[in-house]
């Protein structure tokens, strides 16, 4: 049978049947619809943040009370695992070690980025740009960091070769207890992407608030400090909070470009889980550590909300 032409466009299509039937429903049957169709978008991150993140959470909270075994029944020991975590002679070495490589990133890594995007906005525009695209430059971390192990080495590495063809003594980088961990610290600086958000900050903030400040005879450093600095505020403090979290739980860096070395200079407390629960098979004492990290962290956390405050007006 042949279709009659023009009838394929006047026929009309299953979706606006539908869209108009929507829009003909009562609005809290709308609104029960919504609600349902809200799910199926929610499920997918709801569920892999589940199994991924709060499974293990928990799964973790609970392994450290017990002596968890792969092949047989796990026994609940209670605290015996945070005693033997208490008295191991590198529980004081990584928690220090930890608490200076996250004290190096927030003084150097954290707030020389913000002074540099200060700086660069009383610069030109065309020095902002080859700035922001620097910092936008997409690099992925574990291939940086083997660059930058390479740079760091004795032997032939990139550091060494400009010393030596200045006629400097050459150093030992990563083979140096002392500047160890400093060396791990400082590629954060050239790969610190974040940056590009507080350029994006200081571009909002209205130029009349400078003109003013500028009509009243104010200096840089004043506008800095009245105009600049308290409209960051709450960006640097949701930056410092992601900062805390994720240099307290540093493992990438020290474990490719140290191995924890020299001797134990670089051996943090995300490197010591590791090793216990999956080099020694001790589960329990890995998850009472990480349960100790946890709680570490949410002291920190806590401080940090307490007394850096995100109202640009306080």
């Amino acid at each position: 049978m042949q279709i009659p032409r023009g009838w394929e466009a006047t026929r009309p299509h299953p979706l606006c049947n539908s869209e108009e039937k929507m829009a003909k429903e009562p609005p809290k049957q709308r609104a029960k619809y919504v609600k349902r169709i809200k799910w199926v978008f929610y499920a997918p991150g709801f569920s892999l943040n589940l199994v991924f993140g709060w499974y293990p959470l928990i799964l973790g909270l609970i392994v450290g009370f017990q002596a968890y075994y792969l092949i047989r029944p796990s026994e609940f020991v209670g605290f015996t695992n945070f005693q033997d975590i208490f008295y191991d002679s590198l529980t004081p070495i990584v928690f220090r070690n930890t608490l200076y490589y996250t004290a190096l990133q927030i003084g150097l890594v954290f707030f020389v980025p913000i002074i540099i995007s200060i700086l660069l906005m009383e610069m030109k525009k065309s020095t902002i740009r080859i700035m922001m695209i620097l910092w936008f430059i997409p690099i992925a971390q574990m291939a940086g960091i083997i660059i930058w192990k390479w740079f760091y080495s004795v032997d032939y590495g990139l550091f060494n070769g400009i010393l030596t063809t200045l006629g400097f003594p050459t150093s030992q980088w990563l083979n140096s207890a002392r500047i160890a961990m400093l060396c791990l610290v400082l590629p954060g600086l050239i790969m610190f992407g974040p940056g590009l958000i507080y350029i994006a900050t200081l571009q909002n903030i209205p130029q009349e608030l400078y003109e003013a400040a500028e009509l009243e005879g104010t200096s840089l450093w004043q506008k800095i400090w009245h105009i600049t600095l308290p409209r960051l505020r709450p960006i640097i403090a949701m930056m410092m909070l992601l900062s805390i979290i994720g240099n307290m739980q540093v493992f990438t860096q020290p474990y490719v470009m140290t191995g924890g070395g020299p001797g134990s200079a670089t051996y943090t407390i995300i490197m010591q889980v590791y090793t216990l629960s999956f080099t020694n098979l001790q589960f329990g004492k890995g998850g009472a550590l990480a349960l100790i990290l946890f709680l570490l962290i949410m002291v920190l956390i806590i401080i940090q909300r307490k007394y850096f405050k995100e109202n640009i007006d306080v």
